[in-house]
């Protein structure tokens, strides 16, 4: 599944969750009634892409994975790199290429 994808879906489940809290801050306004409808029109995208039937199983196993997942998780990764220094980053990059490769991973804490 292309990173496209996975963040097109993460970026539907992000706006699902603002829309949520925006609905949960403000209940019975009518900006509270917009978004509960937007957030049903949100789910209905993420119900319709892994439904779609010309993607194989594969791919549609793992945008349901991906939707499963919290959203927040991506955000919060891209803040703690952001407080590495570059020789953390470039040793987290190696790591991070090796895991997509498929490598078994071995890691002690000192």
């Amino acid at each position: 599944m292309g990173s496209s994808v996975v963040s097109c879906i993460h970026h539907l489940k992000l706006a699902d969750e603002y829309a949520k809290d925006f609905v949960r801050a403000n209940p019975g306004t009518r900006g509270s009634a917009i978004f509960a409808n937007y957030s049903l029109k949100l789910n209905w995208i993420l119900r319709d892409v892994v439904t779609y039937p010309h993607f194989d199983d594969e791919v549609r196993e793992g945008m349901r994975k991906e939707i499963a997942s919290d959203a927040f998780s991506y955000d919060s990764l891209t803040e703690k790199l952001a407080l590495l220094n570059p020789e953390q980053r470039e040793e987290l990059d190696g790591l991070l290429t090796d895991i997509l490769r498929g490598k078994t991973i071995e890691i002690i804490i000192k």
